[in-house]
């Protein structure tokens, strides 16, 4: 009989802007994240459940853990149950169920998320037709609590550590756009506790057990440096970048100085349990992606010996390497396919980028030596205060990457390239902007270092 309860509750923060899709749009926005009855952001247990679930489809107890509804024969229950996370307001205050006298002010932050512009490119540089599109976004450093339950024997006790490392992991990543700098979850407060049934205390304790997130529990935090876990299943690639002038990831739109400036988004900050806004220069990881697939099918082809000039060689989806690591979808494609590369957005305070150099541009008529109509305009880029960049890239080790060295090399020529600073990143690039040089780093292990000139 399965007479242990294993009960762990999670507080999580979100480390790049989140979107757990409702499956509606506005006026304004073309997708609305879900959100609770007090109005404010959610993740659903289902969400949470899927990930974990599919984290864990090649094990032998999935099933049984998990529930098996398709087997008409041994179909059965999950074993495992998980709330909904639940967004954190101040105070450690945590919204469940409906409240009642929240500050308007928080109110209104979250009936007005931020939202992301997204528009597909072609080869050719340019917009492709139905393209464009925008998704409201839950804030970088949003908190939420979850709570996760298995009802379980003894022997299910690796089982659920390995639930509980997978939540830990820096791969664990919720909703939608994954694979473009969203979603990606840091747990900073954990909760375990094991309940025996057999044992009369346990069986007491539990049945008195509060499920309600604005009650104390009655257990201890674990540490969490113990419980940090390993990236199995993942390459880690890292780059340690430093600009050679200025750069710009751009909003798209200027304001009273500059008729366009860096991407700069509101992120919440915990201070003393009370949610603060700051604003922060946004680097997307969709652009350092777009810049990385295109380099790829570069090297993918020339490895290949398949040049555009004799017509041949594969550029966007229908190259193999692109289409294995960056995933293929669209109406004309057979075999839909997710990518396996996971880059985060990254957010710099203040302190660490300035956006205050403004650049003028103008056209020259050459007959009348005059500016040509419309070609006026200035924008404001950005300029490194710290010591530099710090890039995080991983990898899902998937069986068709793994068995083609052709792939796996294309990709990482493309992340030497930025390092060289032959791939600029950003707008401007063929004025001089978005030049990075630096050093890459395969499982801690050096790849590349422009330094020392060292090439593994």
């Amino acid at each position: 009989m399965k007479k242990i309860r294993y009960i762990a509750r999670f507080i999580i923060e979100a480390e790049t802007p989140l979107f757990v899709g409702s499956g509606e749009s506005s006026l304004l926005k073309d997708a609305l994240v879900q959100k609770d009855v007090n109005g404010f952001p959610m993740i659903l247990g289902t969400s949470l459940t899927g990930v974990l679930r599919h984290a864990f489809n090649n094990e032998d107890w999935c099933s049984r853990i998990f529930g098996d509804a398709e087997s008409k024969k041994d179909g059965a229950g999950s074993l495992l149950k998980l709330s909904a996370a639940c967004m954190m307001l101040n105070d450690t205050k945590v919204s469940e169920g409906i409240l009642e006298n929240i500050e308007p002010k928080v109110t209104a932050r979250f009936n007005n998320l931020p939202s992301r512009q997204h528009v597909r490119i072609t080869e050719k540089g340019v917009a492709e037709t139905n393209g464009l599109f925008d998704n409201e976004v839950v804030y970088k450093g949003v908190r939420f609590v979850f709570e996760m339950e298995l009802k379980g024997t003894l022997d299910d006790n690796k089982i659920w550590a390995s639930l509980i490392e997978k939540v830990q992991s820096p791969t664990f990543r919720i909703g939608s756009g994954t694979r473009n700098g969203y979603g990606s979850l840091k747990v900073i407060g954990l909760f375990n506790k094991t309940y025996n049934l057999e044992i009369e205390e346990d069986f007491k304790a539990y049945v008195n057990f509060s499920p309600s997130f604005n009650v104390s529990l009655p257990f201890k935090e674990i540490g969490l440096e113990e419980k940090k876990s390993p990236t199995a299943g993942y390459t880690h690639y890292r780059l340690n970048l430093s600009p050679d002038s200025f750069f710009v990831f751009s909003e798209g739109f200027g304001d009273e100085d500059a008729d366009n400036k860096p991407l700069e988004e509101e992120v919440v900050v915990y201070k003393n349990n009370t949610q603060e806004f700051e604003k922060q220069t946004v680097i997307p990881a969709s652009s350092i992606k777009g810049a990385i697939a295109h380099r790829t099918a570069f090297h993918c082809n020339k490895k290949q010996e398949q040049y555009a000039d004799e017509g041949n060689g594969a550029i966007g989806s229908n190259n193999r390497a692109v289409g294995t690591l960056f995933g293929k979808a669209g109406k004309d494609v057979t075999e839909p396919q997710a990518g396996n590369v996971f880059i985060n957005d990254w957010y710099y305070s203040d302190e660490e980028i300035a956006n205050n150099k403004i650049f003028n541009h103008v056209a020259i008529d050459r007959f009348t030596g005059g500016a040509l109509n419309g070609a006026l305009f200035s924008e404001k880029v950005s300029n490194l205060l710290g010591n530099g960049f710090c890039f995080d890239v991983y990898v899902k080790e998937s069986k068709e990457a793994l068995n083609d060295k052709i792939i796996t090399e294309s990709f990482e020529e493309a992340l030497k390239d930025i390092a060289k600073g032959l791939l600029p990143l950003g707008g401007m690039t063929t004025k001089g902007h978005g030049v990075f040089t630096g050093v890459v780093l395969k499982n801690g292990i050096e790849m590349y270092n422009y330094n020392t000139k060292n090439e593994n």
